[in-house]
C-alpha cells in the first residue's frame, strides 16, 4: 500500500472519530537497562501510554516532551516456590529538545512469579496504579501549554515553509503537536486543512498523470486499460483533479466499449469513497494528519536522550 492508499485509508476509517489536538507526551526509556527484555519492554510502554491517555492526553512518538522511564531491579527474594523481584521506578517529565526536567518522582514497584522474568512482567504491571506518576503528568501540562502558547506562531511560520518547499509531513508533524489548549490552535488547524489539501491535491495530480501516460501509450482494451483505472480509482475525490480523473475513467470505459465488473466495482468504490468522506470530513481529517505526522516521526524523527540526565 503506497502512503496515498494508507492516507485514504486512515481519513475513511477515522471517520467516526471525534478526533482533537490534545497534548502529546512521548513515551521514553532505555530498553537495555537492567535485563529488561522485549516483552516487559512492551509492557512498560503500553502502561505509561495508558498513563498519558489516562490523563486527557495523547501518547506520541518522537515528541518534543516526553515521559522518560528508568528501572532499576532491587532485591530479589525466595518465598517457597515464587520469586519476589523489587523495582526501583523512576519517571520524569520535560522537554527533550531544550534539555529541561519539569519533575520527577521514584516509586518501587514489586512482583510475584514462578521466574524472573514473570516477577519482573508483574512488578511493572504495577506502574499503572502509582498516583504520584499521574500527579506528575497532571502539573506538566500547564508547562506544555505555555511553550505552545509562547512558540506557536513560530511554528505555523515553519509550517507555511514546509508546505512551500513541499514538506506536507513535516508540516503536518509540526502542527499536530500544537494542542487545541493552546490560543494558536485554531490557526494551526486552518493551516491543517491547507496542508493536507496541497498535499492531497499534488499527489492526486501525479496519480492521473501517471494513469493518462499509461493509457496514452496503450489507448486500448487490455492490461493497460486496467492499471489506468486501477491508477485513478485511489485519487480522493475531494481532490481538485478528481473531475479529470472521473472524465478519464469515461473516456477508457467507451473505448472498452463494456465495462468490467472491475471497473463497476471501482466506480461504486469511488462512490462511496465520496459520500463517507462528504459525511465527516472535519473529523476525519484532524486525525488523518496526526497520522501522517507520526508515520514521519517514526521514520524521520531522531530521538534524543536528554531525558537519561532528569534523575
Amino acid at each position: 500500500m503506497n502512503i496515498k492508499q494508507y492516507l485514504i485509508a486512515v481519513f475513511l476509517f477515522f471517520g467516526s472519530i471525534a478526533a482533537s489536538a490534545q497534548i502529546m507526551l512521548s513515551p521514553a526509556f532505555d530498553s537495555a537497562i537492567n535485563g529488561l527484555n522485549e516483552n516487559n519492554v512492551s509492557i512498560l510502554e503500553g502502561r505509561l501510554q495508558s498513563v498519558i491517555s489516562s490523563m486527557g492526553m495523547v501518547s506520541g512518538y518522537g515528541g518534543r516532551f516526553v515521559l522518560a522511564c528508568k528501572v532499576a531491579a532491587l532485591q530479589r527474594e525466595v518465598s517457597g516456590t515464587k520469586l519476589i523481584q523489587h523495582l526501583q521506578v523512576s519517571f520524569a517529565v520535560g522537554d527533550n529538545i531544550s534539555n529541561i526536567c519539569f519533575g520527577s518522582t521514584t516509586t518501587e514497584c514489586l512482583g510475584i512469579g514462578n521466574t524472573e522474568e514473570q516477577a519482573m512482567t508483574n512488578a511493572l504491571k504495577n506502574i499503572k496504579s502509582y498516583k504520584g506518576l499521574k500527579d506528575l503528568v497532571v502539573s506538566s501540562k500547564d508547562r506544555i501549554i505555555d511553550y505552545y502558547n509562547q512558540n506557536g506562531a513560530a511554528i505555523i511560520q515553519k509550517a507555511k515553509t514546509l508546505m512551500a518547499n513541499q514538506k506536507w509531513e513535516e508540516a503536518l508533524y509540526e502542527l499536530t503537536a500544537i494542542p487545541q489548549e493552546c490560543v494558536y490552535y485554531s490557526d494551526a488547524l486552518a493551516m491543517m486543512e491547507s496542508v493536507y489539501s496541497n498535499y492531497l491535491n499534488h499527489d492526486a495530480m501525479q496519480i492521473l498523470n501517471e494513469a493518462q501516460a499509461i493509457w496514452s501509450a496503450d489507448p486500448n482494451p487490455g492490461p493497460s486499460a486496467e492499471r489506468a483505472m486501477e491508477i485513478l480509482s485511489t485519487i480522493d475525490t475531494s481532490a481538485k483533479c478528481y473531475p479529470q480523473a472521473k472524465a478519464l475513467m469515461d473516456r477508457i470505459s467507451k473505448r472498452v466499449q463494456s465495462v468490467t465488473d472491475q471497473v463497476r466495482r471501482n466506480e461504486q468504490e469511488m462512490e462511496r469513497a465520496r459520500l463517507n468522506a462528504a459525511a465527516s470530513v472535519a473529523k476525519a481529517r484532524i486525525q488523518a494528519c496526526r497520522d501522517v505526522a507520526v508515520a514521519y516521526a517514526r521514520r524521520t524523527v531522531v530521538v534524543r536522550n536528554y531525558y537519561r540526565s532528569w534523575w
